[in-house]
């Protein structure tokens, strides 16, 4: 019999109640075998994954992500003092002085090979500070969910959660949501979590000539699906929020999940329709005390949308606006593309100057921050960027959530209150939140980075193919 998946531990769990060992024949690698063939249990493995022997961890790594939730407990069991540890450290770095190159340890080996195996087990690059499970396969999840009676999370994104690179709203919510303490709680008790890529991220890099270079991402969007217990999607929270707006977000959606789960048909389209049509009540409300708090005159904040042109894909300049934090991480390598970017809209920037003093970011994400900073070695100057690029980033935060709710999700709620989106068709709906509100479709193969309109002497406009395994 071949055991695959998380079946082996039921079968290892069906060894160890005194059933004879003869009755499964096991094909694991020996390295998940004890002398006399019996399977390694989760503990065992946890303590396994990050051996010396490079192909017995990565094998037990392989078995804990199989055995799912249960196989992330088993190793945080195993490893928890050594991971409490990590975690302080990360902590105490968001007060260490600039000049410490190495604040949090984590270039050290072994808490380097702990927390490689913690992100693999996990499915999340950076998993210490948000200890999450997630799923890359949304059939395991809807499973799960209604094994459960949880709703589904899914995120979409560019690139893979596991990669440094992926893109540059997805690498913000690993460092801004999920190790905030309110959204980590949420995201682990009340949700079951999956992840899926919906195309590679693309990435730009600046060779200096002399051996440095800058390397980034340079386009693209995220956004968390909502889905009740049988895999069908009622909300949408697109992009980038702060910490307590996501919160918020994501208790509203669970609370209509888990409301409409047992409704089908017309009552169940009826009950998201009244739903979504009162979220727009509600930000109707909102855009006029904002406008008031900024000095704006009362009025609808949402820009008037343009119709979208069938005739030619979006640029990439103007998708950048629609996520004021991704903007500002590649806005500095996109004129090197020759790409122009489009201003965020002044009553926009007027509003985030009133709320952004008021986000709120957790002390792991500052650690993470100061941890990633680039430092020049000067003390002084080191101190003064990363006071500013903290001012910035919750600014930037401030702008991606009211455009996020005020116009995006806004055009979202719309969508289920006019009827426009078919209960359980989740697909479409990724496709239109991609295609009509991200302005990355999926016709265009070139992410709108490269224009057919501008001659600029390259043979094919620069573009070029190659193949990746």
């Amino acid at each position: 019999m071949r055991i695959r998946g998380s079946l082996w531990y039921t079968m290892a769990l069906f060894l160890s109640s005194g059933a004879p060992a003869c009755a499964v024949t096991s094909d694991l690698p020996p390295v998940l075998e004890d002398s006399s063939g019996r399977e390694q249990s989760l503990d065992e493995l946890a303590r396994l994954a990050v051996a010396d022997d490079d192909a017995a961890a990565q094998a037990a790594r392989e078995r804990l992500r199989a055995a799912g939730p249960a196989g992330l407990a088993a190793f945080e069991a195993a490893h928890e003092e050594a991971l409490t540890a990590a975690y302080e450290a990360i902590l105490a770095a968001a007060d260490a002085p600039p000049r410490r190159r190495d604040p949090a340890g984590l270039a050290d080996p072994t808490r380097a090979r702990l927390l490689g195996a913690l992100d693999e087990v996990c499915g999340q690059r950076d998993c210490l500070l948000s200890r999450l499970y997630w799923h890359t396969d949304l059939d395991e999840a809807v499973r799960t969910a209604r094994r459960e009676g949880k709703p589904v999370l899914s995120l979409r994104l560019l690139g893979d959660l596991r990669d440094e690179l992926s893109c540059a709203n997805s690498r913000l919510f690993r460092a801004v949501l999920y190790p905030d303490p309110a959204v980590r709680a949420l995201l682990r008790d009340r949700f079951v979590l999956h992840w899926a890529s919906e195309r590679p991220a693309p990435k730009i890099t600046v060779d200096l000539g002399d051996g440095r270079q800058i390397v980034t991402t340079i386009t693209g969007n995220s956004a968390h699906f909502v889905l009740d217990a049988g895999g069908r999607p009622v909300d949408v929270v697109p992009g980038l929020y702060a910490p307590a707006d996501f919160v918020a977000a994501l208790q509203r959606a669970e609370a209509l999940a888990r409301s409409t789960a047992a409704l089908d048909g017309q009552a169940l389209r009826d009950a998201l329709a009244d739903h979504h049509e009162a979220r727009v009540r509600d930000l109707d409300a909102a855009s006029v005390l904002l406008a008031s708090y900024a000095g704006e005159p009362a009025g609808p904040l949402r820009r008037v949308r343009a119709p979208r042109l069938a005739a030619r894909a979006p640029r990439a300049g103007e998708a950048a606006p629609l996520a004021a934090s991704k903007m500002a991480v590649e806005a500095p390598l996109r004129g090197v593309t020759g790409e122009p970017v489009d201003r965020v809209e002044q009553r926009w920037e007027l509003m985030a100057d009133v709320t952004a003093p008021k986000i709120d970011l957790s002390r792991a994400s500052l650690g993470l921050v100061r941890t990633q900073q680039w430092r020049s070695g000067d003390a002084t100057r080191d101190a003064a960027d990363r006071a500013e690029a903290i001012v910035e980033l919750r600014r930037t935060l401030a702008l991606d959530t009211l455009r996020n709710e005020q116009e995006i999700h806004r055009e979202i709620h719309g969508w289920w209150a006019r009827g426009a989106t078919a209960p359980g068709d989740l697909q479409t709906i990724v496709r239109r939140v991609y295609d009509e509100l991200f302005l990355t479709p999926a016709r265009d193969p070139w992410l709108g980075l490269a224009d057919p309109t501008r001659y600029g002497g390259l043979v094919g406009g620069g573009r070029r193919t190659q193949a990746h395994l």
